[in-house]
């Protein structure tokens, strides 16, 4: 069930380097995913619900991180269905920083699951969000990068040289 118990009503798709990426929103507004490598064709599909970021917003914010200078998303955005797990392990992947990355397991001890570096990879490939919950940045401890629900492991090396990143896997 999305925000304001109404199913997604609108999508914008902009071209990215690698596909597309689509912003799928709900009624008030409220974005409820972000898919990368869609196959949605580029373009606005359904009414742009009140409260919905512009799209030069859309399309600059979405510029700006993938040239390294992204602020913020600016609108509003949830995860339904998450859970409480899932809601520990998005906020703390929200923290890493650009450039930077962590392990499973560096995430697991960090939300109190030591032990639980699997879970932790089931979040990142159930990971509604990806950019704005950088998934990308979460590296297995083996020196594998583990994989990439946000259009796969070519997108998630892109994304991290993108970054400057300096991981033995890449």
């Amino acid at each position: 069930m999305y925000p304001c118990g109404m199913s997604e009503v609108f999508t914008h798709t902009l071209p990215v380097p690698w596909g597309r990426a689509s912003f799928h929103f709900d009624a008030c507004g409220v974005l409820v995913e972000l898919e990368l490598d869609s196959k949605t064709p580029s373009g606005i599909h359904g009414k742009w619900p009140a409260g919905a970021p512009s799209a030069s917003g859309l399309k600059g914010w979405l510029s700006d991180f993938l040239k390294g200078t992204a602020n913020d998303f600016p609108g509003k955005w949830k995860m339904p269905g998450a859970t409480s797990f899932q809601k520990k392990i998005y906020q703390a992947t929200a923290s890493i920083l650009r450039g930077q990355v962590r392990t499973y397991g560096e995430l697991a001890t960090e939300v109190g699951s030591p032990g639980a570096a699997r879970a932790v990879g089931s979040c990142m490939a159930a990971n509604p969000m990806p950019l704005i919950v950088p998934c990308h940045r979460v590296v297995g401890a083996n020196g594998g990068l583990g994989g990439f629900s946000g259009g796969g492991l070519p997108v998630k090396v892109k994304l991290l040289k993108a970054e400057k990143v300096r991981y033995a896997g890449l």
